[in-house]
């Protein structure tokens, strides 16, 4: 039946059983703060599981944000829902001539009404609750109950006891102590800086200050006066993985954290001119050369500002092979000379260093 429902129901229960209005009503409460921290940390690993996923899937990093508050939109209602909703507990109504208690699970439901007059004995140790139905002694162990000592108290002296202050109070801290970490782990800590793509997780995820105009990493290394200036360079070939990287510092081996990284270079087409043209076939079939100019932009990460940048001219040695496989079903391919990895190399340690050739 659920909290609700049954919260609205146990009035007429209560007057059907003979027992007047109902006057208060406690529930079987949840282990709030298991039940809390055991969401936190399934929010916590999604969040991490989805961070990877969408990098890997090529996503841009700021759809990080709306991926997390799509996940925290739907998983917050649905266990708020299972909770109060789906989930089968006991609710105990203090009447006007007794205790009713509702029993609501899966499939089945009990109504147990208890006049005044039955019942025998309290254990304010025990929290077992002893009356007689039909001659016959039954019990009920108050167990996990919104203010169980209100409860008691209210069976004992016959009508309806508030909750102490200091249990509200305590309540009240509990739900602000979440609703804080909350807060603070989506908006103040180091992982909300990861989420909402102020700080860059992966290497890759700098691709996004080639792709998308204004992009910037608020939480990156500021681009210092004097070297080294760690940095990453990407190009429209490899997508979002870096074709190469320096630390600035000679270690050509050595791979940039992304925390470190000041400098983003992006290498782009601006010129594109026909070499040489190798034909097939009769003419049905032909390959393409082509020789290019490419720009290559340098912004700093955490600003996304432009600091830099150089063309490279392309112009590679071609001759007709003898024979070729073409994919395209008209059989024209085509064949763009690029830079060299060590091309590439050579640029990006020139602004890492602070000497751009």
């Amino acid at each position: 039946m659920g909290e609700w429902r049954l919260a609205r129901s146990l009035p007429v229960l209560a007057a059907e059983a003979g027992l007047g209005a109902a006057q208060r009503v406690h529930h079987e409460r949840w282990p709030w703060p298991a039940l809390v921290a055991a969401k936190l940390v399934l929010d916590v690993a999604m969040i991490l599981l989805l961070i990877p996923t969408l990098s890997e899937l090529d996503i841009d990093p700021s759809a990080r944000p709306f991926a997390v508050f799509a996940w925290l939109l739907v998983s917050w209602p649905a266990v708020a829902y299972w909770v109060l909703v789906r989930s089968g507990r006991r609710s105990y109504a203090i009447c006007d001539g007794g205790l009713l208690i509702r029993r609501d699970g899966t499939g089945t439901t009990e109504t147990i009404a208890i006049p005044w007059d039955a019942v025998q004995s309290i254990s304010p140790h025990t929290r077992r609750l002893h009356w007689l139905d039909g001659g016959k002694q039954r019990h009920v162990t108050l167990r996990r109950i919104t203010a169980r000592d209100a409860l008691i108290e209210s069976v004992e002296s016959r009508h309806p006891v508030g909750a102490p202050l200091n249990q509200r109070l305590l309540a009240g801290t509990g739900l602000t102590a979440v609703a804080a970490i909350a807060v603070w782990a989506l908006s103040l800590s180091p992982f909300a800086d990861i989420v909402m793509a102020d700080r860059a997780y992966y290497l890759k995820d700098f691709a996004s200050l080639c792709t998308n105009t204004g992009t910037s990493y608020l939480k990156s290394a500021p681009h210092t006066t004097s070297g080294p200036h760690p940095a990453a360079l990407f190009d429209e070939e490899h997508g979002t993985d870096p074709v190469v990287t320096s630390m600035g510092n000679g270690k050509a081996t050595a791979t940039p954290d992304p925390d470190d990284v000041q400098l983003v270079a992006c290498s782009r087409t601006v010129r594109r001119e026909v070499d040489m043209i190798c034909t097939y076939d009769g003419g049905e079939s032909s390959l393409t050369f082509h020789r290019a100019r490419y720009r290559i932009d340098v912004y700093e990460a955490r600003t996304g500002r432009r600091v830099g940048g150089q063309t490279v001219e392309v112009d590679d040695t071609h001759s007709c092979p003898h024979w070729v496989v073409l994919n395209r079903k008209r059989g024209h391919e085509e064949d763009l000379a690029v830079p060299t990895k060590e091309d590439y190399q050579r640029i990006i340690e020139g602004f890492a260093t602070g000497r751009p050739t």
